[in-house]
């Protein structure tokens, strides 16, 4: 069979379903357009995204794929693979990786490979659909989906249908929930739009079709040829846009060896419990509520799958250290309490993470040596290594891998700094200094609650206790003092708030001063609002204001104008509005401020 008779038959396989019927019906009743032109545009829409699985174009696909992913050795956790092979015996497993390259769909795919499992169906951006690799593509099981649809009701009701087929036909599907590659190495914010329309599609099958698994991915790099390029673009530099010469460069460019690709699964998550569950939590059965807690659940479990790698330690010791050059004992002093509290805590680790000896860390050095991001000098007593200059935020793609580990301990650091130098604590009793900490911590948790996957608030406050107990054992029943809990920041060894949440507070405050200085009463260009606070901010590295380079970011200051929008903050308005403009400014102030106090005291240690 031909691939033009393989994706007419998939076609006509929907086209002949009951709910290809309704869907019209409910199509010709919501647009008022004729059913021939309908019928017409639905056939083109599914026929442009319509993909199989043909044994000889899969096998080329896969030759092309071990070249492009050369650069790697893949390190995959197989006791999770055989699982999840198990179970993909009786139901579709959607898997749902991070996004960090272009290559992740290959990793997952040589990752999967030999361990019983279907080829997947995954859904990419048509803006990746080149001739003649989109044929080659569509016939290894690759779905071009448009990036937007807006103002289309045709495409999404079609993709519905299609998804719903899928699921019936027993396949295994995959895309990157993202909805783009991460700009700043941690986890971005879900988009729904697929999940919605695959949720809409399993409850449209009902009993039709088995339970489907959500299979949350982790894909970490230990180096990244993309990681310059998408720095640049972070910085407010353009994207290339993707072409045959683009695509060209991007395989030359994965000839040299940048160690291991490491793929992780996290538990995967029943679809029919998960909808049943966050339906019962939600306010109402409507999915705009269901859908996002699905979503956010699978976030946490890719980020808790998520191992630590020796770049991400070795970018977290190095940057933030106001620009020094450090041995290779002090950045072993640096690293040596992290490494413990992670070992600790027994986070995820990669097997080659050996930096508590010099030898481990000088090969980790090494490495990003060698990419350029950390130089060595080595024409003195003995070799210091620092951020290369302009290359901070690369360091930081490493790192934010790694930062949601972090973000309760940062926070906690943060709050009993503020905790500590409000006059009103200087008097309190223990309860109250508590109670303003905790406070002082939700604060901080709500400034970043589009930056991070939190849990629950009572998650969250079971989490500060517990990093209250490692700062401190038995604080509850010793009562601490403020000035007490003072001295724990003074006193720690283990400093991560100005490394951890530093430069997206500072990223905001930039954002929150300049909205300050708008108009009220006049509309407000939210984009202008951005690209202004970027070049502020340039400014004010370059004047040694600004003590994170990484703040310079397109994507931190985008979330700082979800911040505003969520506090309705972007008008228009009046008087009242420029007092809470200038409150959410002063708020971020305060805590860009405290963490000020964090770094000088860990600078001194």
């Amino acid at each position: 069979m031909s691939a033009v008779d393989h994706e007419r038959r998939a076609v006509e396989l929907v086209l002949g379903t009951t709910q290809y019927t309704e869907a019209l019906a409910a199509l010709r009743e919501r647009t008022g357009r004729p059913e021939e032109e309908l019928r017409a545009e639905s056939e083109a829409a599914l026929t442009e995204m319509a993909a199989f699985v043909d044994e000889s174009a899969s096998k080329i696909w896969d030759r092309m794929g071990r070249w492009l992913t050369r650069s790697y050795e893949v390190d995959v956790d197989t006791t999770r693979l055989a699982e999840l092979s198990e179970l993909g015996r009786k139901h579709s497993l959607v898997f749902l990786p991070n996004h960090r390259s272009y290559l992740d769909p290959l990793v997952l795919r040589a990752a999967t490979s030999g361990h019983g499992f279907p080829s997947n169906y995954t859904l990419g951006g048509i803006n990746l659909a080149m001739w003649p690799l989109s044929e080659l593509g569509k016939r290894s099981g690759l779905i071009f989906i448009r990036r937007s649809s807006r103002d289309d009701a045709v495409y999404p009701a079609m993709l519905r249908l299609y998804l719903g087929f899928l699921l019936r036909q027993h396949c295994n599907l995959e895309w990157y929930f993202e909805g783009g590659r991460t700009r700043t190495g941690k986890l971005r914010p879900p988009r729904m739009g697929v999940l919605r329309y695959l949720v809409d599609a399993f409850r449209a099958n009902g009993n039709t079709s088995d339970d489907a698994y959500l299979v949350p991915v982790s894909i970490v790099y230990d180096q990244q040829h993309e990681v310059s390029a998408l720095s640049r673009e972070e910085s407010g530099g353009t994207k290339a846009p993707e072409s045959l010469t683009w695509l060209y460069r991007f395989a030359r460019a994965q000839g040299r060896r940048r160690g291991r690709v490491h793929v992780r699964f996290g538990p995967p998550l029943s679809l029919r419990e998960a909808l049943a569950d966050a339906g019962s939590r939600a306010e109402s059965d409507d999915l705009t509520e269901v859908v996002p807690r699905v979503a956010f659940e699978v976030a946490h479990r890719i980020n808790a799958a998520t191992p630590i790698t020796p770049s991400a330690l070795v970018a977290f010791g190095l940057l933030d250290n106001d620009g020094r050059a450090m041995t290779l004992a002090e950045t072993l002093e640096v690293l040596e309490p992290l490494v413990a509290y992670v070992r600790r805590r027994q986070l995820p680790l990669t097997a080659d993470v050996d930096l508590g000896r010099p030898e481990g860390l000088r090969r980790a050095l090494a490495t990003l040596v060698r990419e350029g991001v950390v130089v060595e000098y080595a024409g003195g007593l003995e070799p210091v290594y620092a951020i290369a200059p302009d290359r901070q935020h690369e360091a930081a793609f490493y790192r934010n891998t790694v930062t949601h580990y972090f973000t309760d301990r940062a926070i906690l650091e943060v709050a009993l700094v503020q905790a500590s130098h409000d006059p009103l604590t200087d008097t309190a009793d223990h309860a109250a200094v508590v109670a303003a900490t905790w406070a002082r911590a939700l604060a901080l948790r709500d400034l970043l609650k589009y930056e991070f996957f939190f849990a629950t608030k009572r998650e969250f406050d079971a989490q500060l206790r517990y990093e209250m107990e490692l700062v401190r054992p038995r604080w509850i029943e010793e009562k601490p003092t403020a000035k007490e809990i003072a001295a724990l920041v003074t006193d720690s060894h283990l400093l991560l708030a100005h490394r951890v949440i530093g430069p997206f507070l500072e990223a905001y405050s930039v954002v929150a001063d300049r909205l300050v200085t708008r108009e009220p009463a006049a509309p407000l260009d939210g984009d202008a609002l951005v690209a202004e606070s970027l070049g502020v901010a340039h400014q004010r590295w370059l004047q040694q204001d600004l003590h994170s380079p990484e703040s310079i970011s397109k994507d931190l200051m985008g979330g700082a104008l979800k911040l505003a929008g969520n506090r309705e903050l972007l008008g228009p308005g009046g008087d009242e509005l420029r007092q809470r403009r200038q409150h959410l400014a002063d708020e971020l102030a305060a805590a860009v401020d405290a963490i000020g106090v964090v770094r000088s005291i860990a600078v001194k240690h």
